[in-house]
């Protein structure tokens, strides 16, 4: 039975950055192609959508969707490449870029990809399943210590020592639920609103696939790629992420001349905040509980 991916914040996300219906954008995380669908239904005949996603299998279905709709172009790639994959494929800037951070209902749903601790499958966890380290193998490798620090920053993990503990005992760890046995066994301080393995496997997941510096890489390379009055909107799910968002944004937007210093007029940043947060509604929420860490951040280039 095929997987129906739900987009989050769409109709926000969509609404927000396409002020240019008939301009070029990119979409630098195909995922499940919901988005993607969302933007193409507001652009116009002669606008440009650029695609790009890091797990093969994504790249897959927007191929299939480029089929279907002229207008879009596919590239198999990193957000942190993006400067290289718009310049190969002739894009010099756009009119609006989408980054969303979460994983796809597809990813979460197929036990073989082990991003899911309610599925049995290999702790694999890689975004590119071609490329990098797997998350068994990391784990069965590294010392309480790095463990216990990836828990902490990537998870906010409470019970972060014990888990990281319990694992190297426990090894060698190859399949998700013999993690999740061991995390329920060694946690002493449960969040009775979540799954005991959710921050483990997000920390675990974040860290094998180096996330925040590509998220940060990321930021940096559509910098050059947005035109005036151009827009950037990114779809965050946890508080590092919120946070680098939020802190790039600002860093964007902020006056770069001291207030105290004697000169007159306005002074601004290349960019203005649009969205500084925006979460999904109650109603999105109780209809796609994957929607209620997500928060929209959109900023507009204005110089």
């Amino acid at each position: 039975m095929p997987v129906t991916h739900t987009p989050v914040l769409v109709e926000e996300t969509v609404e927000a950055l396409v002020v240019k219906p008939n301009g070029t954008f990119f979409d630098a995380t195909f995922g499940g192609g919901g988005h993607t669908r969302c933007l193409l239904d507001k652009l116009d005949a002669k606008a440009q959508l650029l695609v790009a996603d890091r797990d093969p299998s994504a790249i897959e279905g927007a191929k299939s969707l480029a089929l279907e709709d002229e207008r879009v172009k596919v590239v198999h790639g990193r957000f942190s490449d993006a400067k290289k994959l718009a310049h190969e494929n002739e894009f010099q800037v756009f009119d609006g870029i989408l980054m969303d951070l979460g994983l796809s209902s597809t990813q979460l749903d197929e036990a073989e990809r082990g991003f899911s601790f309610l599925r049995d499958g290999p702790l694999d966890m890689r975004m590119d399943p071609t490329a990098g380290f797997t998350a068994s193998e990391w784990l069965n490798r590294v010392s309480v210590g790095e463990l216990t620090t990836v828990f902490k920053r990537y998870g906010e993990e409470r019970n972060s020592r014990p888990i990281a503990q319990a694992i190297v005992a426990a090894r060698p760890l190859e399949t998700t639920f013999q993690l999740v046995d061991v995390i329920s066994r060694a946690s002493r301080k449960v969040d009775s609103r979540k799954h005991v393995a959710t921050r483990v496997f997000q920390a675990i997941r974040i860290h094998i696939n180096d996330e925040i510096n590509e998220l940060r890489k990321g930021l940096r390379q559509v910098f050059d790629l947005l035109g005036v009055n151009a827009r950037l909107a990114v779809i965050s799910f946890h508080s590092f992420e919120h946070q680098v968002v939020r802190r790039q944004f600002s860093e964007w937007s902020k006056d770069p001349i001291p207030r105290r210093a004697p000169v007159r007029g306005k002074h601004t940043g290349p960019f203005k905040v649009v969205v500084r947060e925006r979460r999904p509604s109650r109603a999105e929420i109780e209809s796609n509980i994957r929607a209620r860490s997500a928060k929209l951040q959109v900023v507009e280039r204005v110089r």
